[in-house]
């Protein structure tokens, strides 16, 4: 190789073949201009082989010697020939070897190993400390945006910095390059050259796209591996670059201003003092475990041969049909109630038709029409269910990309849109406008539709009059769905019926305070009837929901057991609430499999009346306007038994999903979910058996202990490793551990997601010492409420119900009990009683607000009541 490269702001590269290389001696000097700005811009090329002979003895004679043996010379690729060089040559090349000896004394030093924190898989991943001090660690820091040991030396063309790009062992990505790769992602994207005033999720999609565009420029040019992209890209500063500017600056950490207050606000921002978008809405799902992608930054998972996987309706035909076994413990209320807080925490964005803003279509669409977000669910011809009716694609649409904290780089993430902690906005909304819209801006109270009012019987929830289409199915013009704060509240009927509870809750609560405290306003009522709702879900999921789901090994395991008495103390402002990709797109989902085939109602007497097919009442609560029925579905769900945990799942849901009318098929929930974990780059199941402690499968006799022989002979038939199960179909299909509803991997994700919403929320309702805080005496009166006691306050006629709602009745240690009865005691809300006279307004976080006294954090708690946590372990007789 050989040939002159000059390259200056004037000039292009000109480069000749040895077989077209200048013999004449004047036609190969250089002109002046050239070699002015050959002499201001020079740098090593390690990769320019050393040449013709006289190189090698200058090497051997001169560059030796001076510690430059291995180095190159300059970027200028010089050319030697038998004849004597003229003076300007041999000035350029002195000129280079100066430069070249400046970046040689850098190299020289000992690099320490990178720092790799907390990572489990592969080698340690760049880092971007570098050891120097004082004026040549400035210098580098500003050239270099990433270092990434263990690659050859590459780089951009546009970079022009002396002995940075050809340092053999290590590859230096720099801020140059970061913008050069931002500016043709954005180019190619078309992302407005000015950030939008108001911010949506399709500005953040548009933008999370950007960045995903951006990582795999970075990628390609300086071919990084797959564990670079996931763990070193995220390490660059991008408020040095040009992505800065159109960050959103709630994600910035330095634009945001906190303060602490007594109320939470509805985006969750601000939870945390010091990191304030973590848990907050229109912030991305994090991994627990980097993401699984083909390319490694966005295309979905292939198998560990490097095929495509099966198709997940193949998947859910083989494994996930119908068996109707159920359960011998868990009320429908268990599912019901884990949906809605599911509700609370996560909603994932769909890529929306950037012209009519709704889902696009991807089936019945020639491929080279379809928007490329489409990743539709392919359906085997022998399919033996879609097969009549000649169906070969489910619709499915990827999720919108999100924005990480500070815009950082890395592989696509997904948007969450609403805050990840418990706060009970599936009530209230995770905006102003939302909230406000659910208001009456009286007494505190909600709105709600006074169906039979003159019937003696309670209000239903507010009527969707705005957009009636969606996510509703409408038989006619004049019929429609409910408002709530989560716009999923019609998903299915007993869903409706728990926000129809919690709402006739809320306004309870306010018209008692507003009682008790005449001089608060409406706002004042609001907000604290708000915060003591969030306080009475928190404890309902933590003392009745996930004992029952998790176990009591898996509960204490992970430190999921509510205190009885006194304070707990522990938040920690260094653990991000925000829930992993993993809990949202699989593990969280398995309650899919205790969905029953139809929804039974039953009296308030709880005699059972009937049922109707579970595929006929989603997205269509009509039977809520039929005076009574809402309490017979109330009943329905504490009577009847929800179905088995296991790999099995009704038909109503993998055949007859969101059926439209006329329409003898549906959607298949099973595929989806596998589907969406794909799109996701979600881990393979055994990625996450490793990370949560188990051995890894190298064989499918290794599962043999984690499945049934049915369950290992349906994957073997699919699957073609154990390294290609996707976490989904793997989770629910798990053996259960005892005592729980879940197997290993799936109490892994889900304890460990729990935990860290309880240590990472700040206005979690057992914190002392924050203007959040309850006082011992309130948070005393919060500990006493169970779900049996919502259900006896709002229902119409209910006057009994088992303890534990959640779990079938049974005479020694779940009994039925009269509404009536101390064994389900109410709040005693005097407790908020307000003695001051004067009372601050709820954008204040004063001291006058409901009383704060100083905590005794040495009272020792009392023993837990006898029947903590039912005393039952279901699945605990189990072979």
């Amino acid at each position: 190789m050989g040939g002159w490269k000059i390259e200056n702001n004037n000039e292009k590269v000109k480069e000749t073949s040895p077989s077209t290389r200048p013999r004449n001696k004047k036609k190969a000097d250089i002109k002046s201009g050239s070699a002015l700005a050959f002499l201001t811009d020079v740098s090593c090329d390690c990769n320019v082989p050393l040449g013709p002979p006289p190189v090698s003895v200058l090497k051997a004679k001169v560059f030796r010697p001076l510690g430059l043996s291995g180095h190159c010379f300059s970027r200028v690729e010089i050319v030697f020939t038998k004849k004597k060089m003229n003076s300007r040559l041999n000035l350029t090349l002195l000129a280079a070897l100066v430069v070249c000896l400046a970046g040689i004394v850098r190299s020289q030093y000992p690099r320490p190993p990178p720092p790799y924190a907390n990572h489990r898989h592969g080698p340690p991943p760049p880092y971007h400390h570098h050891p120097y001090h004082g004026q040549e660690e400035e210098r580098y820091q500003a050239e270099c945006a990433l270092v990434v040991p263990g690659l050859p030396g590459k780089s951009a063309a546009g970079d022009r910095y002396a002995n940075l790009k050809y340092v053999p062992d290590e590859t230096c990505i720099t801020y140059e390059a970061v913008d050069a790769a931002f500016n043709a992602a954005k180019s190619k994207l078309r992302l407005p050259s000015t950030k939008s005033k108001t911010l949506t999720e399709r500005d953040i999609d548009l933008l999370g796209k950007v960045i995903v565009e951006t990582t795999r420029n970075l990628a390609n040019q300086y071919g990084l591996p797959a564990d670079v992209i996931s763990n070193g890209l995220p390490l660059i500063d991008t408020s040095k670059t040009a992505i800065d500017q159109f960050c959103p600056s709630f994600l910035k950490k330095e634009q945001s201003k906190c303060t602490a207050e007594r109320y939470r606000q509805y985006n969750g921002l601000c939870n945390n003092l010091e990191h304030p978008y973590w848990g907050a809405a229109l912030t991305a799902f994090r991994r627990m475990i980097p993401a699984d992608y083909a390319d490694g930054i966005s295309k979905p998972r292939i198998s560990a041969k490097g095929k495509e996987l099966p198709t997940t309706r193949q998947i859910s035909a083989v494994h996930h049909h119908d068996m109707g076994y159920h359960d011998h413990a868990v009320t429908v209320f268990l599912i019901s109630w884990g949906q809605a807080i599911d509700h609370d925490m996560t909603f994932t964005a769909d890529t929306k038709d950037p012209v009519t803003d709704t889902d696009p279509l991807c089936c019945d669409v020639p491929e080279n029409k379809r928007n490329e977000e489409c990743y539709p669910v392919e359906i085997p011809a022998k399919d033996p269910f879609y097969a009549l009716f000649r169906r070969r694609c489910m619709e499915f649409v990827r999720s919108a990309s999100s924005l990480k904290g500070e815009c950082k780089l890395g592989p696509r993430s997904h948007l969450n849109l609403i805050s990840s902690v418990i706060d009970a906005n599936f009530i209230y909304g995770s905006d102003k406008e939302t909230a406000d819209r659910l208001r009456t801006h009286k007494g505190g109270l909600l709105k709600s539709t006074p169906m039979f009012r003159e019937h003696g019987l309670k209000d239903l929830l507010p009527l969707k009059l705005e957009n009636p289409d969606d996510g509703c199915i409408r038989a006619t013009p004049d019929t429609y769905c409910f408002m709530a704060g989560d716009p999923r509240v019609n998903e299915q009927l007993v869903l409706s019926v728990t926000h129809t509870l919690l709402m006739r809750e809320h306004n309870r609560i306010a018209q008692e305070l507003s009682t008790i405290n005449p001089h608060w306003d409406d706002e004042i009522i609001y907000q604290e009837t708000r915060h003591i709702m969030a306080a009475l879900i928190q404890q309902i999921t933590y003392n009745e929901f996930l004992p029952m789901v998790l176990g009591k090994d898996l509960m204490e395991s992970n430190n999921l057991i509510l205190e009885r008495d006194g304070y707990w103390n522990g938040y920690n402002d260094q653990i991000d609430p925000s829930l992993p990709a993993s809990f949202g797109a699989a593990a969280f989902r398995f309650g899919h499999s205790l969905l029953p085939s139809a929804v039974e109602r039953w009296s308030t007497t709880h005699k059972y009346i009937g049922a109707q097919r579970l595929s006929q009442m989603l997205r269509q609560p009509y039977d809520l306007y039929k005076g009574g029925y809402c309490d017979q579905y109330i009943s329905g769900l504490m009577n009847q038994v929800s179905q088995a945990m296991d790999g099995s799942m009704s038909q109503e849901v993998t055949n007859h999903l969101f059926q439209d009318s006329g329409k003898n098929w549906g959607l298949d929930l099973a595929a989806l979910n596998m589907q969406r974990g794909r799109d996701h780059g979600i881990p393979s199941y055994n990625a996450f058996r490793e990370h949560c402690g188990l051995k890894r499968a190298n064989s499918w006799r290794d599962l043999s202990d984690a499945f049934t022989n049915d369950t290992l002979k349906h994957f073997t038939s699919i699957y073609d490793s154990p390294d290609d199960i996707d976490l989904w179909t793997a989770g629910v299909s798990e053996r259960p551990l005892t005592g729980s509803m879940v197997g290993p991997v799936f109490g892994c994700i889900i304890g460990q997601s729990f935990r860290d919403l309880r240590a990472g929320d700040r206005f979690w309702h057992e914190n002392p010492k924050q203007p959040s805080s309850f006082t011992l005496e309130q948070l005393q009166e919060i500990r006493k409420v169970r779900l049996a006691r919502i259900v006896c306050d709002n229902s119409d006629d209910i006057e009994s119900a088992q303890v534990y709602v959640m779990v079938l009745p049974d005479p020694e240690i779940n009994p039925r009990v009269s509404c009536k009865s101390s064994v389900l005691p109410r709040m005693d809300l005097s407790k908020w009683k307000d003695k001051e006279t004067k009372y601050p307004t709820a954008a204040q976080p004063a001291a006058g607000r409901p009383p704060h006294h100083r905590p005794d954090y040495n009272r020792r708690p009392p023993p837990p009541p006898p029947g903590h946590h039912l005393g039952y372990r279901p699945y605990e007789s189990d072979p």
